[in-house]
């Protein structure tokens, strides 16, 4: 639906921020090859006696962030070397560097990845943002999402939270927690996604996010995935409150058993309302945006190899505001609740380290607007195992995912979606559609030579509603062609199943099958001492994609392509250099097949996809001004989003009006501009305690950037829907205990 809550609601409730952890230690430095001074790289960097690490880069370069202060032995290891241990002092707040001098008769290249997939955040593999560096990104305000929507490929169509990887639909990209997928990832949902992501950053110790290519370990996915993992077991005791113009919150780590159980606590309250007096933006919301939520997390680990992890969260939200969908305006309103459940557990089993877990996901919710009186809800439980296995020169990787889903549709829907009017034609709902989905893969990588890594994977999955069952082959390989130097390419073949929700608004009797896209990725990747550069082309044609045909009815028709290059340029790391930050540049081409209403008529066309963002750049920049004051900015530059404008309409005989669309997607919205700016004190005033005062001036030059296109009730007067809200502020502060 587009509703005016993704404007307003969109920059308001990214100005919640998450609550912030004390100031991590960090520690970085280089893994070398002691025959001949070359980094090793992807070797294991861990703290002696714990989960916590990282892997080396591409060039054995590593940088590890921890909450862990005090004496600690980090231990650095790699297949056919010799581990070496450094003992260390660490204190929060403060750098340590350190080199590691490997011996060894070869160089292992196992962990290479060969698929151009990552632009990434904490990865095994890449370390492109920290958390840390994530939540402190201007404009961004402590969400994950927003932040990466800075990276290249990711395209940000407005002031949503949305993730649109490459050319696709926000739904193509799925969201996966210690292995559980996350069937609703956003707060407050909009066809831009939503105005926030559902998993606040500071609850996830790793990301990934992978915009093409992937390997076979991933299913049921057209364009991205979004994989995180949660925060292990807490090392030290720590409490954490934030205050701030828009919500409170309360944490807590504690150590349960000494290096073996420990337990994390949160929990958010959010309040919109002195938020809009203070920057005069209220009279829209008939309820303001408000929310609760808590996350608890709990981590044994039972042996040098061997975790469980238990991780929760539950979320409910309400809003009431002014929307417009179509030529009708009116009072939207709606409450969510969102749950999810997770359980973990790590072993190693004769040469296997085995990931295995049961998850559970349920989102309810109802929805009201003029004719449209909506309560779905959505519940899925799922097991999954992963299994990898590594020797001197391959990788073995297997697994198995299977997903029991049930989507339960109870209401009235308009007869035309985008005619809501209270007098409009609607049909009444009432019933529950269970599936199942069984997915499987096997991959092999492995090093050809010295310098040359391949991957080869195949995955086969089935969903009892979408017919026959898909199998995907996937290959990759990853040259280096110098010391800090690699080219990497990908092919692969991906196929999503459609939406439960799709099935139970489909009336034909025809089966919508699965989708699918073809990638084909080539990138570049060069990495230095605080310089990272990467550059990526890449092409993905679709096929059997579903569209709307009729009233109601659903087909698998849709082709389209998209096709692009993703630049990326990035310096320093956050607290470990003055100055960072890093610079984007996508340019995208991207077309499909759409429907067009011609009143009670409806035809297929060819023509530029919704999220065809020719052109978008992104500049970040953090500086470390003066002791503890930091200050930042964030630009960002976006081609007008296509829309499929109004050019006539037809009258029914019950008087309901219905417009008649032109050529879809063959105008565009005005170029969107950003600009964000943040400035924060942190304030250490005894060891492990400390405050962080901060502010942020959003949207700086009080862009009133066009975010949709709204038309009188009879289609003759069309007008762009702007950002309500405009240039704003927000400040707050953060105390550790």
């Amino acid at each position: 639906m587009r509703l005016r809550l993704i404007g307003a609601l969109g920059i308001v409730l990214t100005l919640i921020p998450a609550v912030a952890p004390a100031q991590p230690a960090v520690v970085k430095g280089l893994v070398q090859d002691g025959r001949d001074a070359v980094g090793v790289p992807y070797a294991n960097v861990q703290l002696k006696g714990t989960t916590i690490g990282t892997a080396a880069g591409e060039n054995g370069r590593f940088r590890l962030e921890t909450t862990r202060t005090g004496s600690v032995v980090l231990r650095a290891s790699a297949v056919g070397y010799d581990p070496v241990e450094h003992s260390l002092r660490l204190r929060a707040g403060d750098t340590t560097t350190v080199r590691f001098v490997l011996r060894a008769e070869r160089v292992e290249l196992d962990g290479a990845v060969v698929t151009g997939e990552a632009f990434s955040t904490g990865s095994p593999t890449e370390s492109t943002l920290g958390s840390t560096e994530a939540v402190t990104t201007p404009g961004a305000a402590g969400d994950l999402f927003r932040a990466l929507q800075s990276l290249p490929g990711v395209a940000a169509p407005g002031d949503g939270a949305g993730l649109f990887v490459r050319g696709g639909d926000v739904t193509e990209t799925k969201t996966l927690l210690d292995q559980a997928t996350v069937h609703h990832p956003y707060r407050y949902e909009s066809p831009a996604g939503g105005s926030f992501g559902a998993v606040r950053p500071f609850l996830v110790g790793g990301t990934t996010l992978a915009t093409g290519g992937f390997s076979a370990q991933y299913g049921d996915a057209l364009s991205g995935v979004l994989a995180m993992e949660s925060k292990d077991r807490p090392t030290e005791s720590s409490r954490y409150v934030n205050l701030g113009l828009a919500a409170a919150s309360l944490a807590l780590d504690q150590p349960l058993v000494e290096n073996t159980l420990g337990l994390r606590l949160s929990g958010n309250r959010s309040f919109t309302g002195l938020l809009f007096r203070v920057n005069g933006q209220h009279g829209d919301y008939a309820t303001v945006p408000q929310g609760l939520d808590g996350n608890l997390g709990l981590t044994w680990d039972y042996g040098p190899t061997g975790q469980l992890k238990l991780f929760a969260f539950t979320r409910h939200n309400r809003i009431g505001v002014e929307a417009t969908e179509g030529a009708y305006s009116g009072v939207y309103r709606g409450q969510t609740t969102n749950q999810l459940y997770s359980l973990q557990w790590t072993s190693q089993i004769r040469g296997w380290t085995v990931e295995s877990s049961a998850s559970w996901n349920a989102h309810t919710s109802t929805k009201s607007l003029g004719a449209l009186n909506l309560s779905p809800t959505d519940q899925a439980a799922k097991l999954r195992v992963d299994a990898t296995r590594k020797t001197d020169d391959r990788t073995l990787r297997a697994g198995g995912t299977l997903e029991r889903r049930r989507y339960r549709f109870d209401g009235t829907v308009p007869t035309q979606p985008d005619v809501v009017t209270p007098d409009a034609p609607t049909r009444s709902i009432d019933q529950s559609l269970p599936a199942t989905r069984a997915g499987g893969y096997a991959e092999i990588e492995s090093s050809v030579l010295s310098s040359l890594v391949a991957r080869a994977g195949l995955r086969a999955d089935v969903h009892s509603r979408a017919g026959r069952p898909v199998v995907d082959p996937r290959v990759g390989l990853s040259w280096r062609v110098a010391p800090n130097t690699h080219l990497r390419a990908a092919w692969g073949l991906y196929h999503q199943f459609p939406e439960l929700s799709t099935y139970g608004e489909h009336a034909g009797d025809n089966t919508l099958g699965a989708q699918s896209a073809q990638h084909v990725v080539v990138g570049l990747r060069h990495e230095r001492e605080n310089v990272l550069l990467r550059a990526e082309a890449y092409h993905k044609p679709y096929r059997d994609l579903v569209v709307r045909t009729g009233p109601s009815r659903y087909a698998t028709d849709g082709t389209g392509a998209a096709r692009g290059v993703d630049l990326f340029a990035k310096y320093g790391s956050f607290l470990g250099t003055r100055f960072n930050g890093w610079t984007s540049y996508s340019l995208l081409r991207s077309h499909r097949t759409q429907p067009r209403d011609r009143g009670t008529d409806l035809t297929l066309e060819q023509g530029p996809a919704p999220y065809d963002l020719t052109h978008q750049i992104t500049a970040v920049g953090k500086v470390r001004v003066v002791d503890e004051i930091r200050v930042g900015g964030t630009y960002r530059y976006t081609t007008g989003q296509p829309f499929t404008p109004v050019v006539g309409t037809e009258q029914l005989e019950t008087g309901t009006v219905l417009p008649v669309d032109g050529p879809v997607g063959s105008e565009r919205l005005p170029a969107y501009h950003r600009l964000d700016l943040q400035v924060s004190y942190f304030w250490p005033f005894n060891r492990q305690q400390n405050v962080v005062v901060y502010a942020a001036l959003n949207n700086v030059l009080d862009r009133a950037n066009a975010v949709d296109v709204t038309y009188s009730p009879d289609y003759s007067t069309r007008r762009y829907r702007r950002t309500d809200f405009r240039r704003s502020v927000y400040f707050g502060l953060t105390l550790t205990l």
